[in-house]
């Protein structure tokens, strides 16, 4: 007499990182994801396997990896600075909102 759904198994992890492509799911927002997969895809070539070249000379993937981002931090940091600060303040500025308006602080 349990009304209850029974909770189905979680599928196994897959052992493999880069061998098969996971399932995307929809963005919540309706908007584009920023993630590093997507970002690759767009910017690389369709015909350069970069998931491969990865997975074959990883200190070297690294090593490029981190010389542009030194390059693009040198050139454009304080771009990023600013953008990062702003993300953060205006995030920071959304929680308070909410704290503010509960019922807490309502006389």
């Amino acid at each position: 007499m349990d009304d209850r759904e029974p909770i189905a198994p979680e599928p196994a992890e897959d052992d493999d990182l880069f061998g098969s492509e996971p399932e995307e799911p929809a963005p919540a927002s309706g908007g584009a994801r920023l993630d590093a997969d997507s970002l690759l895809d767009r910017v690389i070539p369709g015909e350069i396997d970069w998931r491969d070249i990865v997975r074959r000379h990883p200190v070297v993937s690294v090593g490029v990896a981190a010389g542009l981002g030194f390059l693009v931090g040198r050139r454009k940091g304080a771009a990023i600075i600013t953008g990062a600060s702003a993300a953060v303040t205006g995030a920071v500025m959304r929680q308070l909102s909410d704290i503010f308006d509960g019922e807490i602080f309502e006389f």
